[in-house]
């Protein structure tokens, strides 16, 4: 027969177990979300954020690899891979930022997933975590970015040739519900806490009209890139040499070194 001791010490143990690995659909927001966890944590856990219609399964061969030093988090958005949407369905990039933001809040309370996070977001995910860490500054430790879109990217874009750009992705209204700014609005965040860029070193290659402007093009995505690693005085670019845009796939040690160092220099600065 368990003692009432044995009884609270396996609760407890149940919970902590809890803490360190999740595995399912969680309730979050309007939605119900998908989360899995790896690994047990030890300082910031990192979460991950996919690109625009890219799901968890992004992280394959990285999350193992970090999940050795801490716990790694991935997660599917409102009706991408195992999260659903709970109301009419309408295409991902019509909910705007700060909604995807808060559902990730409330993902992030419900899995007792407590902060500090070291956010890691690829391509439009590094726009959203940027939005996490405006809204909650005082949760965030570090930051990498993976070939991150940047919030001057459509217009820049568009700038170099109107046609880059079309379709839903580019009308106004959803631009600035999804992070993006207005022609020549300039972005002005900053975080001075450790922030590594990761940039794809095999250029764009473009097709039909745009194919001209192939040079700008490439030049205006390194000069985003150079542009985030500005805004913490930590920051720091570092070329992906062998990757296109899913650097996390290409070259994943790339990233899981990124991620081990952001979160060390994390570590340290918080221990300071």
């Amino acid at each position: 027969m368990r003692t009432a001791k044995a009884v609270v010490a396996i609760a407890l143990l149940a919970a902590s177990s809890f803490c360190f690995a999740q595995d399912g659909i969680f309730a979050a927001g309007k939605h119900h979300l998908y989360i899995h966890c790896e690994g047990e944590r030890h300082g910031p856990v990192v979460i991950l954020s996919t690109g625009l219609y890219r799901d968890a399964s992004d992280w394959k061969l990285v999350q193992p690899k970090i999940a050795k030093f801490t716990q790694v988090c991935g997660y599917d958005r409102e009706g991408l891979g195992k999260s659903t949407v709970d109301h009419e369905t309408v295409r991902p990039e019509s909910y705007s930022s700060d909604e995807q933001v808060e559902d990730l809040k409330d993902l992030l309370t419900t899995t007792h997933l407590s902060p500090p996070y070291l956010l890691v977001g690829h391509s439009a995910g590094g726009i959203l975590v940027r939005r996490f860490a405006k809204t909650y500054p005082d949760e965030a430790a570090g930051f990498v970015f993976i070939d991150s879109a940047h919030e001057e990217q459509i217009w820049r874009f568009q700038a170099i040739d109107p046609r880059s750009v079309q379709g839903p992705p580019a009308d106004p209204v959803l631009v600035k519900r999804n992070g993006g700014l207005d022609p020549g609005q300039l972005l002005v965040w900053h975080f001075d806490k450790p922030l590594i860029v990761l940039e794809h070193g095999i250029p764009l290659t473009l097709d039909g009209p745009l194919a001209a402007h192939t040079a700008e093009f490439n030049a205006a995505v390194d000069s985003m890139a150079r542009d985030l690693a500005t805004r913490s005085s930590l920051g720091q670019l570092r070329i992906a040499i062998r990757s296109g845009h899913e650097i996390m796939l290409d070259e994943p040690q790339v990233v899981i070194e990124a991620v081990h160092d952001a979160w060390t220099e994390a570590q340290n600065t918080n221990a300071k």
